[in-house]
């Protein structure tokens, strides 16, 4: 390594806890005033551990692209989701992730993504159904539960409806237990009798069984319903390579945590930003009732709406519901002159990078035009990350993509976006970003 290569800056901050709590109390704000202060390589001290923040999308692009082999998925990172989703695609690395990505992908290929469309549209439909005109809810909590029962149906062809509220409990439990764990150096022992991990362990129960039966239904049914349980259950390689019982189960249960909450915060967010611009969500609201005639919006409507893509992605640029994703150099590295030590903690924040004037003019403005084709090629490659980027990007990308155009679009032909006007929501900085105690919102029928 060049002797030029020096240590990146950073806080100091305590002496035995370093940065642990200032980064534990507010963790946007933390990682945004160390970007701010310090530059695109600073880093900080968590526990008796230093960490690293990349924000310059050329090195964003170095590491996801062109090193790739050299940055994986952090052992930290593999070691807190192993101990609830097992051993699925967001923990596995090297052979064992691409045998995994291998025989996961043609469940998610456009072509069956976009049979799931009518089901993303039509429980839409009955949701708003079951609203009733003026009534204040809890948006966050709805979409939590609709994207739920879309993932459950689309991906395993099952009714959860009436198991939306306990997964519902065990994911926020899940969610508070592992952010427990990112700032626990060392964390109480799973089999510790305490209330917590009593807790835990029972949120981990009540989403395997679940998860369970299904699994046991379809392997006795035998039957192949098109569907991504339909993929795990019976998919085969060339070579006859299957799945063993626990790969289906850790695999369940990666897409059934991972697969709807993301997505369901992002178009929280993005409902809020539609209330705060009117302009945006009247020339959206009037290109999907022309294109759609007054009828139910479908999938194949949706390359004539090219300004709800935008919108869609502008929302995921200010307000990324994945507002951080880990990487761990395998060997001692370089980073824009910086020395960041084999093994090192590195976080890339879509939240800290998205929001950069360099790359965003008036970046915290909601301007969906950036994403046009005029000035999307404006855009540096590593600058727009909401779904992780190089190989390791999110294999459910399009799926979301589509879900939230759909999901919006149909809002949009039958609500107006309302916010109460002296409630501005607040960034909560957890395994997604989320408003903290949800969003309220009143129903307004157009």
């Amino acid at each position: 390594m060049s002797e030029q290569t020096q240590t990146p800056p950073g806080p100091r901050g305590g002496v035995v806890v370093g940065s642990t709590l200032d980064f534990k109390d507010s963790p946007l704000e933390f990682v945004s005033y160390v970007h701010r202060a310090y530059g695109d390589v600073a880093r900080f001290r968590v526990g008796p551990s230093y960490w690293y923040l990349v924000a310059n999308p050329k090195d964003i692009h170095d590491m996801m692209v062109k090193r790739a082999d050299i940055f994986v998925k952090p052992k930290i990172a593999r070691r807190l989701w192993e101990k609830f989703l097992g051993d699925g695609l967001l923990t596995a690395e090297g052979d064992v992730w691409r045998r995994q990505n291998r025989l996961m992908r043609p469940a998610f290929h456009r072509g069956r993504i976009a049979g799931y469309g009518k089901v993303m549209v039509e429980y839409t439909h009955r949701m708003i159904d079951e609203w009733d005109s003026g009534q204040r809810i809890d948006f966050d909590a709805a979409m939590v539960a609709l994207t739920l029962e879309i993932v459950a149906k689309t991906l395993f062809d099952a009714n959860v409806r009436d198991d939306a509220e306990v997964v519902g409990e065990a994911m926020h439990v899940l969610n508070e237990e592992m952010l427990n764990h990112i700032h626990m150096p060392l964390p109480i022992p799973r089999w510790w009798p305490t209330a917590r991990n009593r807790r835990k362990l029972k949120a981990i129960e009540d989403i395997e069984s679940i998860v369970r039966n299904l699994v046991q239904d379809r392997r006795s049914s035998g039957e192949d319903r098109g569907d991504l349980l339909s993929t795990l259950v019976f998919a085969r390689t060339d070579d006859g390579d299957s799945l063993s019982d626990k790969e289906i189960r850790d695999q369940a249960m990666t897409l059934f945590f991972a697969g709807h909450e993301t997505t369901a915060h992002a178009m929280t967010w993005l409902w809020y930003l539609l209330a705060r611009y009117p302009d945006v969500t009247k020339r959206v609201q009037a290109d999907i009732d022309m294109v759609t005639g007054g009828e139910q919006l479908c999938v194949e409507h949706l390359t004539q709406l090219p300004y709800l893509e935008w919108v869609v992605k502008e929302g995921m640029r200010l307000m990324p519901s994945v507002w951080v994703f880990m990487k761990e150099p395998t060997q001692d590295v370089v980073v824009s002159g910086y020395r960041i030590p084999k093994g090192a903690q590195i976080m890339i924040s879509p939240f800290v990078t998205q929001r950069d004037a360099r790359w965003y003019p008036s970046p915290l403005t909601f301007d969906p035009e950036r994403f046009s084709p005029d000035r999307v090629r404006s855009i540096p490659d590593g600058a727009y990350i909401p779904f992780s980027g190089g190989r390791r990007i999110c294999l459910g990308k399009n799926f979301a993509m589509m879900e939230s155009r759909l999901v919006i679009g149909t809002l949009l032909q039958r609500l107006q976006p309302c916010v109460p006007p002296e409630h501005v929501p607040v960034k909560q900085g957890v395994l997604s970003m989320q408003p903290k105690g949800g969003l309220p919102v009143d129903v307004v029928l157009r």
